[in-house]
This record gives C-alpha cells, structure tokens and sequence, in this order.
C-alpha cells in the first residue's frame, strides 16, 4: 500500500482543511479490524499531514481532523496489557489473531486506539500549527454496519415492530457529533473535546487522554506497522 505516492497528486494541487477519519468495521477478525479501525485512519492523516501542515502555515488556513470514535472504547481499559508489552516483537499487531472479534472486545481497543492516536496529534503537532483534532461519537446508528453485524433476523424484527428507530438514531441523527465539531470556533488545545449529541463534553475514558499509552501504541504498533509505508512527522 504506497499511500504516499497515491496521494501525491492531491498534495500537489488539492487544499484540504476537513478531514474526517468515519471508516470501521465491526465483528470481524480481531486483527483485521485494528488494521481498518486504527492503521487506516492513522495512515491516511499522516500521508496528508503535509497538505494539511501546508494549508496552515502557507496558506493561513484552520483545518480541523474529526477522529469518529464510540461508547465501546470505554469498555477498553488499554490496548495492550503488561504480558503485551513485555513481548519481544517490533511490532505487537500480531497480538490480535485473524479469529472473529465476536465479544467486541478488539472493536472496542481500536476505538480507544483512535483516541489515543488523536491524544498523539494534539501533543505531538507544532504548538503555532492551526490544526485542530478533536473526537466524536455519534452513538448508536442504524447503519449497514450495525444491521450487518446483528443479522438479518434481528435488523428484519426490528424494523417490523418500529424498535429501530426507537432504539437507534438516524444517520442524519448520527451526523449532528460531526456538524457540531465542523461548527466549532477556530483554535487549538491539548484538552481533548469530545463531541456527543451535538454538542462537545462527552464523556472519554482517562485512558483516551493517556499519554504514556499513546506513546506505548506508536511505539509498538503505529510506527512498525507502518514503516515503509508512511513517513512519521519529524520528533515522532
């Protein structure tokens, strides 16, 4: 995956000043889904980080990076244990087998992942960069995601009784986490502003805002997962 050189073009001649890491899976094998939920939003921020560095300081621009998150992380108390990191392998993705996630439980890790990836931005950009990254959740949303991972019995059962949409937000319902931090006045912070309902001031785990388990999942996953694939920033 040489996302660098696909992307070269449109650091070439695209201004970017939203981005807004939406992509997951949910249910599949644990492995494959730390690679959808984390690496790939990870990767594609950093292969446009450059554009984005260069809206800001050339061509005094605010960008904003929208890392969309979920209530499951909070069932995540880290992403790796003590027995993990004692392991003597560059990079610990091979801690997540290719077995279905069938508790959730890795869905839940790379959500706290992506939290912990937005902890990294925020402390790691150039302190004068006019980059905000802030974190949402859009809650439970009747999507092709949810009703694929319950099934077709319960997506049909819930729909014919009217529960889903009791239950379940709409998409355009969803969506309001995002608008609200679209909407958010220009500037930037190290305090993380998570947006639910919204509005911002969500509740995140403590482990979101870890700084030692940040740097943990760059060190022992991010960078050797990545390597030759993406450059990390400079002081990474």
């Amino acid at each position: 995956l040489d996302v660098a050189s696909k992307l070269a073009v449109l650091n070439e001649t695209k201004p970017l000043t939203v981005l807004i890491n939406n992509a997951g899976i949910m249910g599949k094998a644990e492995q494959l889904s730390m690679k959808v939920n984390l690496l790939g939003p990870v990767t594609l921020t950093l292969a446009l980080l450059p554009l984005m560095m260069k809206n800001c300081y050339d061509d005094k621009k605010n960008v904003k990076i929208i890392n969309v998150s979920s209530s499951a992380h909070l069932r995540a108390t880290g992403v790796f244990d003590e027995e993990d990191l004692r392991s003597s392998s560059k990079s610990l993705m091979n801690i997540f087998p290719d077995t279905k996630d069938e508790d959730l439980s890795t869905y839940a890790k790379s959500k706290l992942a992506l939290l912990q990836f937005s902890t990294l931005l925020r402390h790691k950009l150039p302190k004068d960069n006019k980059i905000q990254v802030f974190d949402a959740h859009p809650g439970l949303v009747w999507t092709p995601l949810l009703r694929n991972h319950i099934g077709d019995k319960a997506t049909n059962t819930l729909q014919k009784t009217g529960l889903a949409s009791l239950i379940y937000k709409s998409p355009t319902e969803g969506s309001r986490a995002l608008l609200a931090a679209l909407d958010h006045p220009a500037g930037t912070s190290e305090e993380q502003l998570y947006f639910v309902n919204g509005q911002p001031g969500g509740f995140a785990s403590p482990e979101s805002r870890d700084l030692q388990q940040s740097q943990q999942l760059l060190d022992r996953l991010i960078a050797p997962e990545l390597e030759g694939i993406v450059e990390l920033p400079d002081g990474w």
